[in-house]
């Protein structure tokens, strides 16, 4: 089985990348033989749309760049793999860029497809069958985003007599970073592109389950995900160039307190506070931010700003709570050096850790 990686993704710390990464994973363990293509880095001008390769010279291009040794990468693969983040609702401009130029694998005669459309004929009919599948990452929530580039796929792969083998989906993208509020599904997903990449180098296509699995939600509704994404951009731009740093944004990210907060609250054990009535405050002065959280007999709901009468009060600044949150420096020793205070109820406090257990690893 030979497969053809085209990576479409300029940016080469980004999610696309990262998935992508562990998608080649997968088809190593499984022991295929795999051609990686960057376009970003080949010089591959767009389609004059001349039509010099159906008339003048027959399935080879005027253009003088790198295309020439993809089409024959295409020509010897069983398998084209297309990474690509998701822009305005399609493929990048790279991939575009490419597809665009495989016109000279086919010819000027139309013939009717196995779907009932009409397409032109392949010119290098010997070297088919072949297969295609797509991976693509994108920041949108609601599959309905990705729709286009999904039509497109598939009446690209019907035109060049391929099967479409495989679509891999990743909404959501810019959650992925908050692997400390959902380790385990964040795990899953990586999870499915490493199989991903092992079946289709085995089996030669991506099953339905792993396809759900690499495309598993983070956010519980459009609400959560816009204000996630909104305090990321927050971040990204305060940054400013920094900002490339993506490791570094994603930990200013994780280390808002609105975000752990929420997250805290979303953890709630509802055994743990079956019996429990109370209202918490946390006041991050350094920030001017408050917000409280009352438990309610195993439920709990979230509010910013400041409650009438909570059962406790806890004042602390956003970085040391951060490094609380996250295990960096213990709670003992913040309220022994007083960088947390506590008013009311100090038994709620000594407790957090079971009412709001952390997320398992």
């Amino acid at each position: 089985m030979k497969l053809l990686l085209l990576r479409a993704n300029p940016r080469k710390n980004g999610f696309t990348r990262r998935l992508t990464d562990l998608f080649v994973k997968g088809v190593r363990e499984a022991g295929a033989a795999l051609v990686e293509r960057d376009l970003a880095a080949l010089d591959i001008k767009q389609c004059l749309g001349c039509y010099s390769c159906w008339i003048t010279s027959p399935g080879k291009c005027i253009l003088k760049d790198d295309m020439p040794a993809i089409l024959a990468d295409i020509l010897d693969a069983d398998i084209v793999v297309c990474a690509t983040p998701l822009n305005a609702f399609t493929v990048s401009s790279h991939l575009k860029n490419v597809l665009d130029r495989t016109l000279p694998l086919t010819q000027s005669r139309f013939e009717q497809s196995p779907k009932g459309t009409v397409r032109n004929a392949l010119r290098f009919p010997e070297k088919w069958p072949k297969k295609i599948a797509s991976i693509v990452v994108g920041a949108f929530k609601g599959d309905e985003n990705f729709a286009a580039v999904r039509a497109m796929f598939s009446l690209y792969a019907n035109a060049m007599s391929m099967e479409l083998c495989g679509e891999i989906i990743r909404p959501e993208s810019y959650l992925l970073q908050f692997s400390l509020a959902k380790p385990l599904t964040v795990k899953a997903i990586e999870a499915a592109y490493v199989k991903a990449g092992y079946e289709l180098a085995t089996l030669g296509g991506i099953s339905p389950d792993t396809q759900r699995r690499a495309a598993a939600e983070l956010s519980p509704d459009v609400s959560y995900f816009k204000k996630y994404s909104n305090i990321y951009w927050e971040h990204a731009v305060a940054m400013g160039e920094q900002s490339r740093d993506l490791d570094l944004l994603s930990r200013n990210v994780m280390s808002d307190v609105r975000i752990l907060m929420q997250e805290m609250a979303r953890s709630v054990d509802p055994v743990a506070t079956a019996h429990l009535k109370t209202v918490l405050q946390f006041d991050f002065p350094d920030k001017q931010y408050s917000v409280h959280i009352a438990v309610d007999h195993g439920a709990c709901a979230f509010t910013e700003g400041k409650a009438e009468t909570p059962n406790l009060t806890v004042t602390v600044d956003s970085g040391v709570w951060a490094q609380v949150f996250m295990r960096q420096i213990s709670v003992r020793d913040a309220l022994v050096s007083r960088k947390i205070m506590l008013a009311g109820d100090k038994f709620l406090f000594a407790r957090l850790d079971r009412y709001f257990p952390p997320p398992v690893m």
